[in-house]
């Protein structure tokens, strides 16, 4: 299973729970909230356990899709340890499998993301989130950041020392 992938069974326990009445009614259905973010943003699974961000004072939630990783920026203002900690705790008080859940969250995809803006505190913010198990995947993406000459020096210096041969 790639390291996005959810099985289908999570999937399936994740719809049975929201079509239950659990977790949060959002346009459209309702969610399952895993985090809460410094803002009050919420970040969980909807029906189809795709990854939606709920921003404060009830926006309208987006689900991710890699093109629209940015949107999930958010997450890298918390400390990975901690937002792991929080996704696998609220999976598990849900009943579903909190380690699946956690390495089911797109990091590579909204760190690929941030990275694409090009915006130094965000890329350094983005590198230092990444897992080792994610660096691989994003290795072109960290290439590009260890060469850019418009990024600061210790933010290239920190892109090179995560750039890990093929």
């Amino acid at each position: 299973m790639s390291a996005n992938a959810m099985s289908a069974n999570v999937r399936d326990l994740v719809r049975e729970l929201l079509e239950a009445g659990g977790g949060e009614p959002i346009e459209g259905g309702r969610f399952l909230p895993l985090v809460t973010l410094e803002s009050g943003a919420r970040v969980g699974l909807d029906s189809a356990a795709t990854w939606v961000f709920a921003p404060e004072g009830g926006g309208a939630a987006q689900a991710f899709a890699p093109e629209r990783g940015r949107i999930f920026f958010e997450v890298l203002e918390s400390k990975r340890d901690d937002f792991d900690a929080s996704v696998e705790a609220a999976a598990k008080a849900a009943g579903l499998p909190p380690e699946e859940v956690a390495f089911s969250f797109p990091a590579a995809d909204v760190v690929r993301a941030v990275l694409a803006r090009g915006l130094p505190s965000m890329t350094r913010l983005a590198l230092s989130w990444l897992r080792l198990t994610e660096v691989r995947a994003l290795r072109a993406d960290i290439i590009a950041v260890s060469r850019d000459p418009t990024m600061p020096v210790p933010i290239r210096d920190l892109a090179e020392r995560l750039t890990v041969p093929e």
